[in-house]
């Protein structure tokens, strides 16, 4: 019998053979195996009240973007896939039973989740898939973009310090995970035990970087969250890519150029094996921004010293502009074809 009851689940499970893939079967997607699992290996029962209720606020906020039937498919041990937010709600608010302690907000209970994207002018292949890339901005910096093809590349470290901007406050160049205290056990070099009273910290670090960032999907909340009124459109994200790399390459000789989509993780429940490093691995409380990174590391020991400004030149029909109250009308858009980079 369920301790919490259970929302409303997709109809649909991923195909068997991409359950067996991850050496799962169909019990994973069961709220009561879900509850079995928290109870043997309750993660979250140290942390305070307080980091409980954001999370839970937060998983909600990714539950509202990032629940949709293309992602019901997804097996369940991955970020993208719908069943693995259920799964985190569902364990998120049994640890708020088991407290005794009341939600922050009203239980979905009764909501079916289903993220319909309205409006948008063009959608990526599949989840995470990176072909079209998205910037929301305020209006003059997104056309300098599309008509002069200038970006600004700022240093990692930056981030740190938007106080104010709880969307992008994040330590870039450190990122943090925690080991169950209860469940783990610290000894000295005679074997004699050390009491853990919390949880353990674990921290990968790495020097600052430079870095600029899109969004992998379409979606009109990002807006809001990101003060902006337009988005640019890359309809071609190798093409762009390759541009943006050649026009740094002169600022930057000699830097290790990366881009991928950002990969998500819980920092209270990792996964095995899960890939985990500063510079593209993110707290999935950010989850619902889809973040498309590009970065540039020094191979030499050299730090970041400000922003850089890149030259790409016109985007032409590489990009196109989206008002926020359109949603899908195109503005302002340079003609032509985008002109070929070559080294």
């Amino acid at each position: 019998m369920l301790r919490v009851p259970s929302l409303y689940l997709p109809e649909s499970l991923p195909h068997a053979e991409a359950i067996r893939s991850f050496g799962d079967n169909l019990h994973g997607y069961e709220p009561e195996f879900w509850e079995f699992q928290y109870q043997v290996y309750r993660y979250l029962e140290r942390v305070t009240d307080g980091l409980l209720i954001e999370r839970y606020k937060d998983i909600l906020r990714n539950m509202k973007a990032l629940i949709s039937r293309d992602r019901d498919a997804i097996p369940i041990q991955s970020y993208l896939s719908s069943w693995y937010w259920f799964r985190k709600e569902h364990q998120t608010r049994l640890e708020f039973a088991l407290r005794d302690v009341s939600l922050p907000a009203a239980s979905p209970h009764g909501i079916t989740f289903n993220n319909e994207v309205m409006g948008a002018p063009v959608r990526p292949r599949h989840p995470n898939a990176g072909d079209v890339l998205f910037r929301y901005d305020k209006r003059p910096h997104i056309e300098k973009l599309a008509h002069e093809g200038q970006i600004r590349i700022r240093p990692a470290s930056d981030f740190q310090q938007m106080e104010r901007d709880r969307a992008r406050q994040d330590e870039e160049c450190s990122k943090k995970s925690f080991l169950a205290g209860a469940h783990t056990r610290i000894t000295t070099q005679d074997g004699r035990n050390i009491p853990i009273l919390g949880n353990v910290e674990q921290t990968v670090s790495m020097p600052n970087y430079y870095v600029f960032c899109m969004a992998c999907d379409w979606d009109p909340e990002l807006f809001t969250d990101f003060e902006a009124d337009t988005c640019m459109v890359i309809n071609d994200a190798e093409l762009f890519a390759r541009r943006i790399e050649i026009a740094a390459a002169p600022q930057l000789p000699g830097w290790y150029f990366h881009h991928s989509p950002v990969q998500y993780f819980d920092p209270y429940e990792r996964l095995r094996n899960e890939y985990f490093d500063a510079g593209i691995s993110k707290d999935f409380r950010f989850a619902y921004q889809r973040e498309y990174r590009f970065l540039w590391f020094s191979q030499d020991g050299d730090v970041p010293d400000g922003f850089k400004f890149l030259e790409l030149g016109s985007l032409g029909n590489l990009a196109e502009v989206h008002a926020y109250n359109s949603g899908s009308a195109q503005e302002g858009v340079p003609e032509g074809e985008p002109q070929a980079a070559h080294p």
